[in-house]
């Protein structure tokens, strides 16, 4: 199939270009920037530069359906957020074109809203952990907090928007410099919510019309940053109470497509706590598909309307992303060292030798991610 393939900056769009190019696919990518990732890679047919749509939505999405009008392509596959974002909200004008397998804007909004997904949770039964929303730095010295306390942006952005602190003089600095930094103001304000000490999990699943077709678990052995953040060493899991709690709030919502559920495993209850839904592929995709589940190929069936309801079977699998995570994780942990080693000699990873120039580009962003972290600072 001919694919148009979005956000070529991606780390999971490299996978995919990857396992659908093997595949037979015609992968035309589309990014924002000459310098991206999964351009680098030999499965890419061929490059297409749009505006940033992060910084220029409207030309953004003209571009796509200029595209669309002047070529056939079998599908449109987004990737990164706000693709998703905004292919859901063109949903329509998208599909006068061509294939375009999304949930509704709705459901992508109330993702995007913190506040919404966990007041959506609460009201059917799934667990989230404590969360405090105030209408300025004042009101947050009468709320029963216990420390450590994650200080959130209410809203998903397609970056990780999150500090820690360890004291009340420590929350109001931090929750101020938030609102000034992401301008944010009452009643949208930075969510104040407990700290769940445990190992974060996710499920995974393809629906469609408001039924799982496939579902796949995971657990994280190892995050980047180290104190909360995408994985870069994790494992294939199954465990009926996830999938069920999974399912329950997807279901509920009515989704089609793919989705994320993520959660923590509380080390003091047991139980799993509901931390955000990721409408979108998310980043650890390639352990899912390295385990048998391969989601954008169940993209694929979908837009041919092939798709079938069949038992989620799925080997088990650990999977690390080297350079642009392992790596970074040592560097902030050094003491991790020996349990990175020792999961060399067992996990499936990102380097491919016989797609080299991808991750050749991942050495040469190693100094270039510690340029802007520092220069930040």
């Amino acid at each position: 199939m001919k694919i148009l393939l979005l956000d070529a900056a991606n780390q999971n769009t490299l996978a995919i270009v990857r396992h659908m190019g093997r595949a037979g696919h015609e992968i035309h990518l589309v990014g924002y920037q000459h310098r991206s990732l999964a351009f680098y890679s030999k499965y890419v047919f061929k490059k297409y530069i749009f505006p940033d749509p992060r910084k220029d939505a409207e030309t953004y999405i003209n571009s796509i359906l200029d595209l669309l009008s002047k070529e056939s392509f079998g599908m449109i596959m987004p990737v990164g957020f706000k693709s998703y974002q905004i292919c859901s909200k063109n949903r329509d004008a998208i599909r006068k074109y061509t294939r375009l397998i999304i949930t509704s804007d709705e459901n992508i909004s109330l993702a995007v809203s913190k506040q919404r997904t966990y007041d959506c949770a609460s009201q059917i039964g799934i667990p989230v952990p404590a969360t405090y929303r105030v209408k300025d730095a004042e009101e947050i010295k009468d709320l029963p907090l216990t420390y450590p306390v994650v200080i959130k942006s209410p809203f998903e952005s397609g970056k990780n928007v999150v500090e820690y602190a360890n004291s009340l003089e420590e929350v109001v600095i931090k929750f101020q410099r938030m609102c000034k930094s992401e301008n944010l103001s009452a009643p949208d304000n930075p969510l104040l919510q407990e700290y769940v000490v445990g190992d974060g999990y996710g499920f995974f699943a393809i629906y469609k019309e408001g039924k799982c077709m496939r579902y796949f678990m995971h657990h994280r052995i190892r995050e980047y940053p180290v104190t909360g953040g995408a994985s870069v060493c994790a494992e294939s899991f199954n465990d009926d109470e996830l999938k069920s709690i999974g399912m329950k709030l997807l279901d509920n919502l009515k989704w089609e497509g793919v989705a994320m559920v993520e959660f923590k495993k509380d080390n003091l209850d047991g139980k799993y706590k509901l931390m955000e839904i990721n409408p979108k592929l998310w980043g650890s995709l390639e352990l899912a598909i390295t385990s048998g589940i391969n989601f954008p190929e169940l993209l694929v069936e979908a837009s041919e309307g092939s798709l079938e309801l069949k038992e989620s079977l799925y080997s088990k699998a650990t999977f690390q992303w080297l350079l642009n995570g392992e790596l970074f994780h040592f560097l902030e942990k050094p003491r991790s060292f020996f349990r990175i080693l020792g999961s060399l000699f067992i996990s499936k990873k990102d380097f491919r030798w016989g797609d080299i120039k991808p991750n050749l580009f991942q050495v040469a962003n190693i100094f270039v991610h510690y340029k802007k972290k520092f220069s930040s600072r």
